[in-house]
């Protein structure tokens, strides 16, 4: 019996994968809500039931996926690997047989789409290009001023904080370059690392980290690595 069990329980993991896996070649085709409800049915079948405290409430992204994670409650990682596969399914009934054989990782769900209102190009300034990820504006406000790298929002964040978050290594460059500190802080003492770690931007956390990106502690004593999505290898 419990070989039987071991068995199935396997072959299901295979499945989720799988079609985990073939979730990225659909995700360009799904709105930011669709996106949030894979991702946390994929943290329920891989990590089980929410044990991570809430980010900080400025925290957007980072925030809207832990309630997409929370929301599953004690759901069990078979019962979420399930519901992943039948969602999949109702996308792409024959994504089986379309499946492409990639690795099995979680890249897109970082990259939500910016949900802040819609300016007119006119009422935009440096902390709106960078959330657009227009590195062709952010180059053109610094050569303006170069001053606004040091500006912080009504939140305390700095527009480095912004890139990071956002997962743009162009404008992130673009920052650095202009002489944006790596190590900033806002108002809770967090830095850009922690920005990256919290919504898994690999590459972004590699950038920061060979720019000399230290592990400093917020106010809260916890480190980039403390608030590292638990998906990722990202330290």
């Amino acid at each position: 019996m419990a070989e039987s069990l071991e068995f199935e329980t396997s072959d299901l993991e295979e499945t989720f994968n799988r079609a985990a896996s073939h979730l990225q070649s659909l995700a360009s085709q799904l709105d930011s809500g669709q996106l949030l409800g894979f991702y946390g049915l994929y943290k329920q079948a891989t990590c089980g039931p929410c044990d991570s405290p809430a980010p900080s409430w400025y925290q957007i992204q980072a925030k809207h996926k832990w309630e997409a994670w929370k929301s599953l409650g004690e759901m069990s990682k078979e019962v979420a690997m399930a519901s992943y596969v039948r969602a999949v399914g109702k996308l792409d009934p024959d994504w089986e047989k379309d499946a492409r054989s990639v690795s099995n990782t979680w890249v897109v769900v970082s990259r939500l789409p910016n949900t802040d209102a819609e300016l007119k190009d006119i009422d935009k300034n440096l902390f709106d290009w960078v959330k657009d990820s227009n590195v062709e504006k952010v180059e053109k406000e610094l050569s303006i001023n170069k001053n606004q790298i040091n500006m912080k929002d009504e939140n305390g964040m700095l527009p480095i904080h912004w890139a990071a978050d956002r997962g743009d290594t162009n404008i992130l460059k673009c920052l650095i370059e202009a002489g944006s500190d790596v190590n900033s802080i806002d108002q809770e003492g967090q830095t850009p690392l922690h920005y990256a770690a919290s919504c898994g931007h690999k590459d972004i956390v590699k950038y920061l980290l060979s720019c000399n990106a230290q592990l400093i502690k917020d106010n809260d004593g916890l480190s980039p690595k403390d608030v590292a999505d638990a998906i990722l290898d990202l330290f």
